[in-house]
């Protein structure tokens, strides 16, 4: 599940109720990918930038933008050298850029994504506004498309090396990061719910409308929180005082969230 929209909605919040029941059903995983993290204020326990467990069942981790891409960035100049090893220095030089380019946070974050997956029955992320919800989403395309073309160059290099009789294991890597890469799309595509939050008001409800025609082909709803009185016939979340700490986030009524997902075939809470 992904909660976007515009800053201030209640995104984290949802995230933390949505993550706290559904720790119920099985081992789940919260995520905030906001650099305005605020995990630890909204849930009352010290989350943090390593994952970290918080309840039964629920773990948490409050990503560190800068640690993520540096992380990332390593990864990729290792692929590089492999690549091209005399080209290391230039290489370097690139790894620089490729830190502070546009997408280098979405792309650094769907790695560790693919590679979180499989230890969770569930994932919530607690997305950044809308800019850069569009952004993840679009570059996961974009990076598949990429590893292709590598894997392409790869595969050429591989019959030289073959006959030079020397093994090239850069072509299982590329081929293992590719795989991960296309069951992530496909978890995005086929088994995720993304709300796109919004309260009472109009311009919120036009970055969540902006959200649901950009990510046109996934499962995109609209979400009222803080509802009172408007007249909504989509998911909403009732007004609730100050709902902060684990008890009070489990008492907040996210009926319609819980609802949606158990539409796409999940089991109800017992």
């Amino acid at each position: 599940m992904f909660f976007g929209g515009k800053g201030g909605v209640g995104k984290s919040t949802l995230s933390c109720a949505t993550a706290l029941k559904l720790s119920q059903w099985g081992r789940t995983l919260l995520v905030s990918v906001d650099p305005a993290h605020s995990l630890t204020g909204i849930l009352g326990i010290e989350v943090g930038q390593g994952v970290k467990a918080v309840g039964e069942s629920l773990f948490a981790v409050e990503l560190s933008a800068e640690g993520l891409v540096e992380k990332y960035a390593e990864k990729v100049l290792r692929v590089l050298e492999g690549l091209i090893p005399s080209s290391r220095q230039g290489f370097k030089e690139y790894s620089k850029y490729l830190k502070s380019s546009p997408t280098a946070l979405e792309t650094a974050v769907l790695d560790w994504l693919a590679d979180l997956c499989k230890d969770y029955v569930y994932l919530v992320v607690d997305s950044a506004p809308t800019g850069q919800m569009l952004r993840l989403f679009q570059t996961a395309h974009m990076v598949g498309g990429w590893l292709e073309f590598l894997t392409k160059l790869v595969k050429e290099r591989e019959r030289v090396e073959r006959f030079m009789g020397r093994k090239d294991s850069l072509l299982s890597l590329l081929e293992e990061k590719k795989r991960k890469i296309q069951t992530l799309s496909w978890i995005f595509r086929e088994k995720t719910l993304i709300f796109a939050v919004a309260n009472e008001e109009e311009l919120s409800l036009e970055e969540a409308r902006i959200l649901e025609k950009k990510l046109e082909g996934f499962n995109v709803y609209t979400l009222i929180n803080r509802w009172s009185a408007m007249e909504w016939k989509g998911p909403k979340v009732p007004l609730a005082n100050k709902p902060y700490g684990v008890e009070n986030l489990l008492q907040l009524d996210i009926g319609d969230i819980l609802k949606l997902l158990v539409d796409e075939g999940e089991k109800p809470l017992s």
